[in-house]
């Protein structure tokens, strides 16, 4: 019975009737101007409403929580008495599905009386049950016909991000069962000079800028040699990274690139620019300073593309000897140049700015994998992380892009700041000039 009522919202979209019409709460959701919104989206629905985008209360939802979005619409020309706004919920396995298309603002100010030059704001809440399987959600939006079932029926998606079927593709964030903190868990530090890639962190921007606690050993996983840290540094084409690795007995075999080196020691980075848990970009570099790198489009379930190529720079010291494993060593450094374009992998459309703007957020985390010369391969994380899965998307850590002094939002100017130093200067005022008729 369950199973058929959740193919009959397949079908159609559940109408309710409308709430008593509070009219401050609709001129107070009514904006006088477009908003920026953090995860833009601008879709084109007929050339009538333009979806700007949304924001959201959280980049990972934690099941059996709910989801608060915040949709803003641009109405172009009014949709007219028959239209109404949709939104749907879809995750990768099949009984994940949600018809949640009624909102306070939508029950008291429907797409059928929107008018030409609106702009609104409109708040949503998602519920993710503890019975979501899937490991994200994807949101997706749009107006359908009053009546009408299916595709069919929906205002046409002339442009933006669609699934095909005239849905306005949102976005799509991670489902995981473990909460996050609110906030970054590190800020990364815009580089104030250049960054030689030589595996020595040498430069003064890699001095100020803060490591990430040490990492943790992997659930399940046998002890590691030695603590492992890292940093990391952006500018408008990079984003830089310095791991630092204890380890007594420094080893690898590998030579070739995307040869197989994470079963020896190496550290390996994961990135999700634009945090969805799907299309993410795997980085790893070996003490012998051999790379790998891989996208993967739909995750991990799905393989990995290895033609894929990200054009990193490394560089790695090693102090000590490599390979020769009867002597005692005292670790490795591993220095990246990170195109920032690569983590969009072969997604030229993931809405990832680049250069980021500062507050922007991605996630990503480090692995750092041990093989003794005797033993069973081991790893540390910088999050929290089990032996069977160093991918774990959904616990990946966010990180936020801040200035050289690690703020993420930009100081207010002072009060009668004149222009800036680089800025236009207003002429001097001439008493003697005329003025000029109009």
């Amino acid at each position: 019975m369950r199973r058929l009522f959740a193919l009959v919202l397949l079908w159609a979209c559940v109408e309710k009737e409308p709430e008593k019409i509070d009219e401050n709460f609709i001129r107070e959701n009514t904006l006088s101007a477009a908003p920026t919104p953090r995860h833009p989206v601008n879709a084109d629905l007929a050339g009538k409403v333009i979806y700007l985008g949304c924001d959201v209360d959280k980049e990972v939802i934690v099941r059996g929580t709910n989801l608060k979005i915040v949709h803003y619409w641009k109405v172009v020309q009014a949709p007219g008495s028959e239209w109404r706004a949709f939104t749907h919920v879809e995750g990768s396995v099949k009984e994940d599905w949600l018809n949640v298309d009624q909102t306070k603002l939508r029950s008291m100010y429907g797409a059928d009386k929107w008018k030409a030059g609106d702009i609104l704001r409109d708040e949503q809440v998602v519920p993710i049950g503890k019975t979501w399987k899937s490991p994200n959600a994807t949101i997706y939006l749009g107006l359908y016909r009053k009546g009408a079932q299916g595709e069919a029926g929906r205002m046409a998606v002339v442009s933006g991000p669609t699934d095909g079927k005239n849905q306005v593709k949102v976005l799509t964030l991670p489902v995981s069962d473990v909460e996050r903190k609110p906030g970054p868990d590190y800020v990364i530090r815009r580089a104030t000079g250049k960054i030689v890639v030589d595996g020595k962190g040498d430069e003064p921007d890699w001095a100020s800028a803060p490591a990430t606690e040490p990492f943790k050993v992997a659930q399940g996983g046998g002890p590691v040699d030695g603590e492992a840290t890292a940093k990391l540094l952006w500018d408008d084409k990079n984003l830089y990274v310095l791991v630092t690795v204890a380890d007594k007995d420094v080893a690898s075999q590998y030579t070739k690139h995307d040869d197989p080196i994470w079963k020896e020691d190496a550290v390996e980075l994961f990135i999700d620019a634009d945090k969805n848990g799907a299309g993410y970009v795997e980085l790893q570099v070996s003490p012998r300073n051999v790379t790998f790198d891989s996208w993967f489009e739909k995750g991990r379930a799905a393989g990995g593309d290895e033609k894929w190529e990200s054009k990193m720079v490394t560089a790695v010291t090693v102090d000590g000897t490599l390979d020769v494993r009867d002597d005692t060593d005292k670790g490795w450094t591993a220095e990246m140049a990170i195109p920032l374009d690569a983590v969009k992998g072969r997604d030229a459309a993931m809405a990832v700015r680049i250069p980021p703007e500062i507050g922007d957020t991605w996630r990503l985390n480090f692995v750092r994998v041990d093989k003794p010369k005797d033993g069973n391969l081991s790893a540390s994380s910088w999050a929290d992380i089990t032996i069977q899965d160093f991918h774990a998307v959904d616990r990946l850590k966010l990180v936020a892009f801040g200035d050289a002094k690690g703020q993420t939002v930009a100081p207010p100017p002072p009060p009668d700041a004149g222009p800036a130093p680089d800025g236009p200067k207003a002429p001097k005022p001439n008493p003697k000039a005329k003025k000029k008729d109009k």
